[in-house]
């Protein structure tokens, strides 16, 4: 999975890069405390999708780079802490990466080359990623990646042979969307009706900013679903703190007024979108399993 990696790190990385949008004049976020990111995921999605004949769970984070990558990983998280959990429920997995496949000639080099430059991914997210999908199939749930053809990396590569990340993330989220809407089409057993998405803290907005709304399969996937559709935005503590730009979002002064309690942490910013916060690794004795 040449490349993989670092592909799939550009959407979040773009997604923090300019300051956020003022928080919206509306009521105050409060933050619930939970013992685990899994009891948390629980109590947010309760029955979800109920009756429904099924229904997306979206996932988002802000991926490592080279400066935190001591920090373990939403996506080692989430393989281990959430998946489980959510697994007998769920009938595929679709996550926000593609393998370079070295058959689309120098377009692809470059591409690849200057994503992995920009983006930062350290080594081990590739093998996070693999990990993830080898534990989906364990687990009964069909992995799914995303395939770039040839026509559409020499459409990244500008003049220069620069990369054109605004046309890189579009595409991005239209693969997205094309796999959800492909994977709802599928054959599903009735225990097992949900559609999970992971990628990037940009692609799953339900309701995003004017300027990002062109990256975003939420709302399509949101109408699609007759709102059987869940956004879920998971966030490492030390990542958070890397990043200044979330101090600007509205959920972080209430997690910030709970973060030293132990525990996983709910902020619902709505019916069908909230923020999970893991707990402090530093909570947790050393040499115990998550």
């Amino acid at each position: 999975m040449t490349g993989a990696a670092a592909l799939a790190g550009v959407a979040a990385l773009s997604a923090y890069s300019h300051p956020p949008s003022p928080p919206a004049p509306d009521a105050p976020l409060f933050a619930e405390k939970f013992a685990l990111a899994s009891q948390a995921l629980a109590a947010f999605l309760g029955d979800f999708p109920g009756d429904a004949p099924g229904g997306v769970i979206a996932f988002g984070e802000i991926h490592q780079t080279e400066k935190t990558k001591a920090v373990r990983s939403s996506i080692a998280r989430f393989t281990d802490e959430i998946l489980p959990a959510i697994a007998p429920r769920a009938a595929h997995l679709i996550v926000e990466t593609w393998i370079s496949r070295g058959s689309c000639g120098e377009a692809e080099k470059k591409v690849t080359a200057d994503v992995a430059r920009t983006t930062e991914r350290p080594a081990e997210t590739e093998s996070e990623i693999v990990r993830l999908l080898r534990r989906a199939k364990a687990l009964g749930v069909t992995p799914h990646v995303l395939d770039i053809d040839c026509h559409e990396y020499q459409a990244l590569t500008g003049a220069g042979g620069s990369v054109d990340y605004d046309k890189l993330l579009s595409i991005t989220g239209q693969h997205l969307e094309r796999a959800i809407v492909e994977a709802l089409a599928l054959p599903r057993p009735k225990e097992r009706p949900l559609v999970l998405v992971y990628g990037g803290a940009l692609h799953n907005d339900l309701a995003p900013d004017p300027e990002t709304a062109k990256y975003s399969f939420g709302p399509a996937i949101d109408a699609l679903t007759q709102g059987a559709y869940r956004e879920v935005d998971l966030f490492v503590p030390a990542l958070v703190d890397a990043y200044p730009a979330l101090r600007g979002e509205r959920w972080y002064t209430a997690w910030r007024a709970t973060r030293a309690r132990p525990g996983a942490t709910l902020i619902r910013r709505g019916s069908r979108s909230a923020v999970l916060l893991f707990g402090d690794e530093a909570e947790r004795p050393a040499g115990t399993a998550p």
